[in-house]
Parts: structure tokens; C-alpha cells; sequence
């Protein structure tokens, strides 16, 4: 608790309060605030990774592997992130410095395994690097669509335990068997959706009462608790 303490008093000294530097020291508070390992801190991670990448000085290399240099960097940079201490303002170039100063022997070694020489294009941007832009884009792009899969995975088993009963708890009046668990497993957890239609002949209830309460309150509940889970 001190750590964090600590390191959010530090982010907040060092921050010069323009949008960048707000956006990364509250990423940066986010990741640290959840335990290693767990869903919470990879997406935060994730969004870290997303912020990183759009900083300017962060050192980059047209060597093909250097992704794969990135990736040790970012989990260097999981496991030590708490011990992250800027020394000056504004945070971004102090954060991008600190990372740098492991991302640059990554890189390094990659160009001693084939006995190639050495460059940096820590100030190079994308577009002119060979492959680079692209590589990101693909980057983000897979995280992203990871990211997607693992909040869908989330609201999908939400949904089937309702711990705190909110969609059965969501119904027309007088019919608690149709309430918005039933609905949402029928329309958005089945290979095929049911049809609204089809649905009404099975919990023999009107199309018009069973489509009307989805609209209005059935739809909205499954979509709070989705922004909830995000």
C-alpha cells in the first residue's frame, strides 16, 4: 500500500497536467492498483501498452525481431512497473526514458545475435521505418480484438450467474419468467438468437409486451452491466 502511495504521490509531482501525461498516470495507477496475473491488470496493461506506443521517444528498430524485443520489455515492465520513479517532468519523457533504458539492450541483442550493427531510431517516426507502422497496427489491432473476446467472455458468464440478481430481478410486470437473464441467454448466449417473435410463443406472453419491455429496459440493464465490466 505504501508503494502505491508512494508512487502516486511521485506520478502526480512529475505530471505537467496536459491530457498525455494525465491519461498515462492514471494508466499507470490503474495496472498498479491489481494484482499480477489477473484480468483487471492485463486489460490495464493493455491500454498502457496502447498509450506507450503513441509516444514519440520511445526507441524503435527496423530489425524484424523487434517485436520480439518489445514483448520481453513489456514484461519487464509488468513485473517492475510499481518500482517506476520519475525524475523529471513532464512524466511521459521520464516514463519513456526509464523503459528505454531496458528496450535498448533488447534491441541490442538482437542485432549481437547476428553480428549486425547496432542502430537506434529513438526519435524516428513511424512512417519511416520499413514495416514499422504496419507492425504496430497489428500490434494494437491483436490486443485489442483480445481484449474484445475477454469482455465478451466476461458479460457471457456474468449473464448465466447474475450474482446479484439484476436481470432476474428485470421483467414485465406479473411475469418474473420472463425476465432479463431468460431474454439475454435466448438473444445474445445461443449459436442461433432466438427471434423475439418465437420467443413470445414460448414464454406465451405478448410479441408486443415481451419486445417493448426488452426495448425499453430488458436491453438497457445486459447494456449497464456490460460498461460496468469494461
Amino acid at each position: 500500500m505504501d508503494t502505491l502511495l508512494n508512487l502516486k504521490s511521485a506520478l502526480q509531482s512529475y505530471s505537467d497536467r496536459t491530457p498525455v501525461d494525465e491519461n498515462l498516470r492514471e494508466l499507470i495507477i490503474q495496472v498498479c492498483s491489481h494484482p499480477r496475473g489477473s484480468w483487471s491488470r492485463s486489460k490495464s496493461m493493455n491500454r498502457l501498452l496502447m498509450a506507450v506506443q503513441r509516444l514519440p521517444k520511445l526507441s524503435r528498430s527496423s530489425h524484424p525481431d523487434y517485436w520480439d524485443a518489445f514483448s520481453i520489455t513489456w514484461e519487464w515492465l509488468d513485473k517492475n512497473l510499481h518500482n517506476f520513479s520519475p525524475k523529471s517532468s513532464p512524466l511521459r519523457d521520464s516514463f519513456v526514458t526509464w523503459i528505454n533504458s531496458f528496450l535498448r539492450y533488447r534491441i541490442k541483442d538482437l542485432y549481437t545475435k547476428r553480428n549486425s550493427h547496432l542502430t537506434y531510431l529513438g526519435d524516428t517516426e513511424y512512417d519511416e521505418i520499413p514495416g514499422c507502422f504496419s507492425g504496430f497496427n497489428s500490434a494494437i489491432e491483436q490486443l485489442e480484438a483480445e481484449e474484445k473476446k475477454s469482455w465478451a467472455r466476461e458479460i457471457e458468464q456474468y449473464i448465466e450467474r447474475d450474482p446479484e440478481a439484476e436481470l432476474q430481478g428485470c421483467h414485465p410486470r406479473n411475469r418474473p419468467d420472463c425476465n432479463s437473464q431468460i431474454l439475454a441467454q435466448k438473444l445474445f448466449l445461443q449459436p442461433a438468437p432466438e427471434k423475439m417473435t418465437a420467443l413470445a410463443r414460448q414464454l406465451n406472453i405478448s410479441a408486443q409486451t415481451i419486445d417493448s419491455f426488452w426495448r425499453r429496459k430488458g436491453r438497457l440493464k445486459v447494456e449497464s452491466i456490460a460498461r460496468k465490466l469494461l
